[in-house]
């Protein structure tokens, strides 16, 4: 019976939702588009998009931690930054087990002591976080928040997750657009430090880029930051 209540409960998103669903499909999905851009824009559109929530926050898997990258306001930012340092709550265990989080109540909630009280102090009576992932990897937590209890419904809990998959897609190329990026601008980085050597020294490439390792070994430092320091300073370390 629940396989057949779902389609139904699906088929009741009205024709905005599912607009609102399909233009932030079409308008993340860029092949330039920048990380911090996306993350802003998954926050902001997860309120328009679901109802029920009044804030929202976006939690991040960086280098095996986890940490707060954007929010719409306040209470969401504080609540992040309180689970981060505590080292759990309903955001990090959705990123950790994979599982949906539904806290329907701040003021009786027991799974989280310290956090509820925290929440509720914000003015936040109850939230929902959506782990984001694609394929096999872990890319953090939506969380919706808001100031009624039991606010979110197994409709909010579908569309959520749907979202989400929106979501996780639009960043998954935004990260993969900004380490491309990244790499080409540490790429000429490298190329111009390369240059300033080969002039002062009158070295080849491959012997301007020995030059440059060496003094990498030597100061105990990464080859790019050798390399940015003889670009912004004229000196080579």
């Amino acid at each position: 019976m629940v396989a057949m209540q779902e389609p139904r409960q699906l088929a009741g998103l009205s024709a905005q939702t599912w607009s609102v669903l399909e233009g932030l499909a079409r308008a993340l999905h860029l092949k330039n588009a920048e990380l911090q851009p996306t993350l802003d824009a998954i926050v902001s559109t997860a309120v328009h998009t679901i109802a029920s929530a009044e804030y929202a926050g976006l939690i991040l898997l960086v280098d095996g931690r986890l940490l707060p990258q954007a929010t719409t306001d306040q209470p969401p930012h504080d609540l992040d930054l309180f689970q981060r340092d505590l080292g759990l709550g309903p955001c990090i265990a959705a990123a950790q087990e994979q599982s949906v989080v539904r806290l329907d109540d701040t003021r009786s909630d027991v799974r989280w002591p310290a956090f509820a009280d925290r929440a509720a102090a914000c003015g936040v009576a109850s939230m929902l976080c959506v782990p984001l992932w694609v394929d096999a990897s872990r890319l953090g937590t939506l969380s919706l928040y808001s100031d009624q209890p039991t606010a979110f419904s197994e409709y909010d809990l579908q569309l959520a997750s749907l979202y989400a998959t929106h979501a996780a897609l639009a960043l998954a190329d935004a990260q993969r657009t900004e380490k491309l990026h990244k790499a080409v601008r540490n790429r000429d980085v490298i190329g111009q430090a390369k240059g300033i050597l080969m002039e002062r020294f009158r070295l080849t490439p491959d012997g301007a880029f020995r030059r440059l390792s060496l003094a990498s070994q030597a100061a105990n430092l990464k080859l790019l930051t050798v390399a940015e320091h003889l670009v912004n300073t004229g000196e080579l370390l």
